[in-house]
């Protein structure tokens, strides 16, 4: 039976054996193996470079709109 992970544990637990975990400083998740950290904040930063185009976008719409007012 698996134990419940503390919060803040550095580790997974896996039928009765600890595996090293990387875990992410942006949302909290843990991620093993610890290699593929850097992928997973590279993605995070591919989500905010969207989410920054689409504001762009909406601030546009929104100026043009005002204009046309």
């Amino acid at each position: 039976m698996q134990q419940p992970l503390r919060r803040g544990s550095q580790a997974i637990l896996v039928e009765d054996k600890k595996l090293k975990a990387a875990k992410c400083e942006k949302c909290g998740v843990k991620i093993y193996p610890p290699s593929l950290l850097k992928p997973h904040l590279d993605r995070h930063q591919s989500q905010h470079r969207w989410f920054l185009t689409e504001l762009k976008k909406l601030r546009r719409t929104m100026s043009h709109m005002r204009e046309i007012a």
